[in-house]
């Protein structure tokens, strides 16, 4: 994670939960599921995830997104876009670990309610 990571950032994982006050379940089912071809930078601002977060962990998350393969982004775009489609709609939880490689994405092996996201690499 990047310098963010100095920072609370369990908002990650209660962004995506149906109960939460505010959630927009149509509002992320829009930002995810259209247009394969844009940035992951500006789907995570059509979704609105750092939105209410200072700039010092708004700032550092966006940059690393950036530097995301566009293999992990579009992975990270699918698995939540099921989430939030579902039936009923699925909370996410994200793990994070730190490895020697460029960041990957993957749903956790296992059927899980809430979705598990597993997120693993490098950051700058």
């Amino acid at each position: 994670m990047p310098a963010a990571a100095g920072f609370d950032l369990n908002f990650l994982n209660e962004f995506f939960d149906p109960g939460r006050e505010g959630y927009d379940r149509t509002r992320y089912v829009n930002a995810l599921g259209s247009d394969e071809n844009r940035p992951l930078t500006t789907r995570i601002d059509d979704v609105g995830l750092l939105d209410d977060q200072p700039e010092a962990v708004r700032e550092p998350l966006m940059e690393w997104f950036a530097l995301w393969p566009q293999a992990s982004g579009a992975e990270l775009v699918r698995l939540l876009g099921a989430a939030v489609g579902s039936e009923p709609p699925r909370r996410v939880l994200f793990v994070y670990r730190e490895g020697d490689t460029p960041v990957e994405v993957e749903g956790a092996d296992f059927p899980t309610d809430p979705a598990v996201v597993i997120v693993r690499g490098t950051h700058p």
